[in-house]
């Protein structure tokens, strides 16, 4: 009978841990929903920063781009700690985050206009490949000035509700309607290009990137201003912010964070060009992934349905797996199929062949696709909670920092190391009206592919020793939730205090 009880009681704290509780006003839904449905709104593989846009629109040379960005990773190790430091000591009566997301609003609205008309000022005043080089680090320093004082506005969202269950729901909700939109703009500028690169319509691609990136910036601008000011933080923080050296080792004593953070670092080692690159210099089809994955669509809204009912029965580690190892064998069907016939007579310059490889493998991903879009972040809010069960405080700012560190080194020398590959390996030519050679077309598909796709098998590996299952998880937000609970009243014991 003992244990009966003690079983019942168990039971129950763990049905607490979940609550039935929501938390968000309809209005903060509404807003939530529509900030990650449309403020991520944006041209894709052909935005600002991605490599058609780079080498194609805007004309830079890699080398010079690779050598300019390794300076401004310099930068970012220098003013990260500061602001890091800054981020997770502010304590103020709207909460730790919500003052960097007001801080924030004024110059996103400045780097947004100069963005969309980066070409158009490029243009007007006939600017050389040097002078437009220093305007794109011009807008690269101030979005990383920008992100590193005012990005802690971004935490809030992992801190405006306590209940899990509630922020897994509206995530789901949120990726729904992004996915029935996310993919429209790239897809119908990638028509334009496709139909501009096979000399069927005569108009700038240049001009065409500043009138849809103009439209999808102003879509995306408005709901992430709602979300802003509507936003609530309801995570209560430790009373005293920790000293930065503890909040330090609080990190790297992080298993399951070190453990993904190492996971992402090897997947995301991109040797090599980009694939849009490839789509739109050697198949001369932008829209391959668009009409290849057709037979895919219908699959990936059924995930959606599939996706809670997978949470429910495996851990987060396992839903990862799932994800990422339907990714890995849908890459290697692809790249396979290209190298059949060689160089000359390859199946990677015809697009019957590789638009059916990726069907195929594209299939495969939708079975995951919803599940894909809530494991990443549900790792991440998890990873951070798990610091907070273990060490009894939040220290978002320094976490990121250090992950920060890792990638930005790893993006520099990437950066440097693809750019000699792209231009002296592979020696591609830049501007919109380049004609690239039968060998240049072969060693694009290699390095576009190749390279990824070992560094992606290798990501799985790491994995294997993240250590929060779903018996952990559940009884870490069982304690969470007592710990709240507690902080959240001697709060307000002390506003009343003030208050009286």
């Amino acid at each position: 009978m003992a244990d009966e009880i003690r079983r019942d009681g168990e039971q129950l704290q763990m049905d607490q841990a979940y609550m039935d509780r929501l938390f968000c006003t309809t209005k903060e839904r509404i807003a939530y929903v529509g900030y990650k449905a449309f403020g991520t709104l944006s041209l894709g593989k052909y935005d600002v920063g991605a490599d058609i846009w780079l080498y194609k629109i805007f004309g830079l040379e890699p080398k010079k781009l690779a050598n300019a960005t390794a300076a401004l990773t310099v930068y970012d190790m220098v003013n990260d700690p500061v602001t890091a430091a800054i981020i997770d000591n502010m304590r103020t009566r709207w909460g730790k985050f919500k003052p960097f997301q007001y801080l924030a609003m004024l110059p996103s609205i400045l780097s947004g206009l100069y963005t969309c008309f980066l070409p158009l000022i490029a243009a007007y005043f006939g600017l050389t490949t040097g002078q437009k080089l220093v305007a794109y680090m011009v807008l690269q320093y101030f979005n990383e000035t920008i992100g590193a004082f005012f990005g802690g506005g971004g935490y809030i969202e992992n801190v405006f509700t306590p209940n899990p269950n509630e922020r897994t729901s509206l995530l789901v909700s949120a990726n729904f309607v992004r996915d029935l939109i996310s993919k429209l703009p790239s897809q119908i500028l990638g028509l334009i290009y496709d139909l501009i690169g096979n000399g069927k319509l005569k108009v700038s691609m240049t001009k065409v990137f500043i009138a849809f990136k103009t439209t999808v910036w102003i879509i995306a601008i408005v709901p992430t201003i709602f979300w802003y000011i509507v936003s609530k933080e309801r995570v209560p923080q430790s009373e005293k912010p920790p000293h930065p050296v503890k909040g330090i080792l609080s990190v790297f004593r992080n298993r399951p964070l070190l453990i993904y953070t190492l996971s992402g670092l090897i997947g995301g080692i991109d040797i090599g060009s980009g694939e849009d690159l490839y789509y739109n210099d050697v198949l001369n089809f932008n829209m391959l992934t668009t009409v290849a994955g057709i037979p895919g669509m219908p699959v990936s809204y059924a995930s959606y349905a599939f996706a809670p009912k997978f949470r429910e029965r495996f851990s987060t580690k396992m839903l990862w797996y799932f994800s990422s190892g339907s990714i890995f064998i849908s890459e290697a069907l692809f790249f396979v199929t290209g190298l059949i016939g060689g160089e000359k007579n390859g199946f990677y310059q015809k697009k019957l062949p590789m638009s059916l490889a990726f069907g195929a493998g594209n299939i495969l991903e939708m079975v995951f696709y919803a599940t894909k879009g809530i494991v990443g972040q549900e790792i991440n809010y998890e990873v951070l909670d798990y610091c907070e069960w273990k060490n009894g405080f939040r220290v978002e700012a320094t976490i990121n920092l250090i992950n920060g560190y890792f990638t930005k080194i790893k993006d520099a020398i990437l950066r440097i190391v693809n750019a000699h590959l792209l231009q002296d390996w592979a020696k591609y030519e830049i501007g919109e009206t380049a004609i690239q050679t039968q060998e240049t077309k072969w060693r694009l598909f290699l390095i576009a592919f190749g390279p990824h796709l070992i560094f992606d098998f290798f990501a799985l590996l790491p994995m294997l020793f993240y250590n929060i299952d779903k018996e952990t998880r559940e009884r870490m937000y069982m304690d969470l939730e007592q710990l709240r609970a507690r902080r959240a009243a001697m709060e307000k014991e002390l506003q009343d205090q003030k208050e009286a």
